[in-house]
This record gives C-alpha cells, sequence and structure tokens, in this order.
C-alpha cells in the first residue's frame, strides 16, 4: 500500500508542471486541409502558423503567456471540417484559423458560428462567404471577384487582339466552379471577350489520369486564349500536357497559382493569376517570412513547393491579429474561454489599416479582409509581376 501511495504521489507531482504548463498558453486552433487532395496547402499553412507563434513566444508572448497551435486536419472534406470546429470548440481553442478551401469553409463557417467561435480562412474566395456567415467568421484571404477582375483588365491590355476564351472546370470543386460560373464570365464579358463554352465548361475531373483528351478538345475549340479552373496539381498536369502537345495558349487561372511548381511546369506558356501579396518585396518582413518559410518547407515538406503564396501570408497575418487582439483586452490563460473568443471576433470586426506583410489589412462588413491585388505572370520558368 505505502508502495502504491508513492507511485500515486510521484505521478502527481510529475503531472502538476503539465498542467500549470497548460494554463500559462492560449491556445489557437488549426482546422486545415492536412491529407487529401489539398494536403500541399495544409502542411505549408502548419508551417506558416507555427512560424508567426515562434516569433511572437520569442518575443515574451502574450504578456508572458505563450500561444499553442492545435491542428485538426479536415482531410478536405466539408463533412470533416464541422468534425474539426467541433473538436477545436472543445479543446478550448481562443480562435480558428482555416479552412483554407472555400469547399471545407462553406461547412465550418456555419459551425463556427454556432461555436461563437471566431474561424479566419486565409485561402477561401468565394464572393459572399463571410457575409452568409456573420458575425465570428472571416477571411483574412482574397475576394475573387476583385483579383480575378483586376487579372483580366492586365490580361487585355498585354493582349488586345486576343477575342475567344474557353473554360476548364473541376466540377468536384467548390471553389472553380464558383469561378467558372459566377466570377469568371462576367469579368471576361466586361472586358470584350467572348466564352465558347460558357454555360459548359470542359470538365476535368480531379481523378482523371489521361490529360491529352482534354487538352487535345481544347485545341479543337480554336481559341485564342483559356481559364485554368482546376486546384493546383490538376493544374500542373493540365501544363504539362499543353506543352506535350505544344498547345501554346496565354492562360487565367485563379487564386492560388502563383507558387515556383507552377511556373517551372509553365515553362513557355504564358500564365496570369493574381493575390494579394508579393514574396519577392522588399519590405523587411516579407523577407524575414520568405527566408524561414523556405527553410523550413525544405526540410518538413521536401520535393513541395518553397516560396508562399497568400494563403500561407495570410494564416501567418491571422496569428498575428489574433496574438495582437489578446494583448489588447489584457487576458490572462485559464480564464473565461468566452471573453478571450469575443476579444478576439471584435478585434477583427474592427481592423483597420493593420500593417500585414508588405500591405495593409482592413475587414470590411462582409467579414472580408480588403486588400491590394498584385497582378503575375509565368516568364521563363518563374513569376512576374507586372
Amino acid at each position: 500500500m505505502r508502495r502504491l501511495a508513492l507511485i500515486a504521489l510521484a505521478a502527481t507531482i510529475a503531472g502538476a508542471p503539465t498542467a500549470a504548463k497548460a494554463q500559462d498558453t492560449f491556445k489557437i486552433g488549426l482546422n486545415v486541409e492536412r491529407s487529401g487532395n489539398a494536403a500541399s496547402y495544409g502542411g505549408h499553412v502548419i508551417i506558416a502558423t507555427q512560424i508567426a507563434v515562434d516569433e511572437i513566444n520569442r518575443a515574451g508572448g502574450i504578456d508572458g503567456a505563450k500561444l499553442e497551435l492545435v491542428i485538426e486536419d479536415n482531410r478536405t472534406s466539408p463533412e470533416q471540417a464541422v468534425v474539426a470546429v467541433r473538436n477545436l470548440d472543445r479543446a478550448g481553442v481562443v480562435a480558428v484559423v482555416g479552412p483554407i478551401q472555400t469547399s471545407q469553409a462553406r461547412t465550418a463557417f456555419p459551425a463556427t458560428n454556432r461555436a461563437a467561435l471566431v474561424s479566419v480562412s486565409p485561402g477561401s474566395g468565394a464572393p459572399g462567404l463571410s457575409a452568409q456567415n456573420r458575425p465570428w467568421t472571416f477571411r483574412n484571404a482574397a475576394i475573387d471577384q476583385t483579383i480575378f477582375g483586376d487579372v483580366v483588365k492586365s490580361f487585355r491590355e498585354r493582349y488586345p487582339a486576343v477575342k475567344t476564351f474557353a473554360l476548364t472546370v473541376d466540377p468536384k470543386d467548390a471553389y472553380q466552379t464558383n469561378l467558372m460560373t459566377k466570377v469568371a464570365p462576367p469579368a471576361l464579358e466586361a472586358n470584350g471577350f467572348m466564352l465558347v463554352n460558357r454555360d459548359s465548361p470542359m470538365e476535368i475531373p480531379v481523378d482523371a489520369t489521361d490529360y491529352s483528351v482534354f487538352v487535345t478538345k481544347l485545341r479543337g475549340m480554336n481559341v485564342d486564349a483559356a481559364v485554368v479552373g482546376l486546384v493546383i496539381e490538376q493544374g500542373k498536369t493540365f501544363l504539362r500536357e499543353l506543352n506535350r502537345q505544344q498547345v501554346k495558349l496565354p492562360l487565367i487561372g485563379g487564386l492560388g497559382f502563383v507558387t515556383d511548381s507552377i511556373a517551372q511546369v509553365a515553362g513557355g506558356l504564358d500564365f496570369y493569376s493574381g493575390q494579394p501579396f508579393d514574396p519577392g518585396s522588399s519590405d523587411p518582413s516579407v523577407v524575414a517570412f520568405v527566408k524561414e518559410f523556405k527553410e523550413r518547407s525544405e526540410k518538413e515538406l521536401p520535393g513541395q513547393y518553397t516560396t508562399p503564396l497568400y494563403i500561407e501570408a495570410g494564416a501567418y497575418e491571422s496569428v498575428k491579429i489574433i496574438a495582437d487582439a489578446l494583448k489588447a483586452a489584457k487576458l490572462k490563460p485559464g480564464g473565461d474561454p468566452k471573453a478571450a473568443r469575443e476579444a478576439v471576433r471584435a478585434y477583427f470586426a474592427g481592423l483597420k489599416d493593420y500593417q500585414g506583410l508588405g500591405n495593409t489589412i482592413t475587414i470590411n462588413a462582409d467579414g472580408d479582409a480588403v486588400k491590394p491585388t498584385l497582378v503575375f505572370h509565368t516568364k521563363d520558368g518563374r513569376w512576374e509581376r507586372l
């Protein structure tokens, strides 16, 4: 009996520091696509948010309290994104970064509203999504209508003779479907382009293996240019096949394409895309973030992209904003989680001219970040800012 009592006492003593440590931290949740067809985005967002957490903790945390990430994999599944919200709510996080994609945000946002828990997507760009899920949801990403419209205007200036466009789409991806049905057509037509398949974009399923069929079909349309409505891995395969068949059409893509791997695969193709973040900026905060992101990505995600997208920049900025909200409210860990969540929500709702990574961030009445559009195109295997 005495031996059992000593063991119990030792366990209690050993466990005490862990409990104290838990009370000294603020938890930030990640609801990210860590597996499934968007796993590449999820892995990189984890790196970006961890960089922000490490910087904040090294600088003294939140008045001495540390930040801690709690990661939930939504598996690129709308249903699992809701499960992730529930798990993070039970874990006591003060706010959630994610999901990244619109498909998962469509289901996760209503769940975070029900839980009275802030959710900030660093990637979703479908119009109106935050507005439909007030007041607890926000997007520190890019509004697709604004970004795509600005890209099309730049494209028109560089290609005044282009008349016809074809649309391609992954029919099961909510973002790409919205892009091809609601965003791209009016933007292209407003700039004088004719769409040869406006009401029936060429569907390229995510599980397709033979892309030669789709490129051959595109060639047969005799168009001047095309919109790539595919996720990043599909996009790379499509670009490879375009080059293999020597179909040298100029191209426009939605958000998420400004990566080294896309530019390298594009080769001699002239591919246009936009985002509100320039990884080549000389701003000291951008230079430091890009350097650290590259080093960690090369080590943790070998063979994947190492230059951060606007998605990773938005995730990094979101953690910084959450930390500033906690500091401004002078909150301590271990208190009422409702108070911390409300403080973060109010801070995001009132955000104006916040200094981000080489830009300023203002949250509008719909809960979306207002940022400048930066337009890029591929040239000699790299992205060039216009």
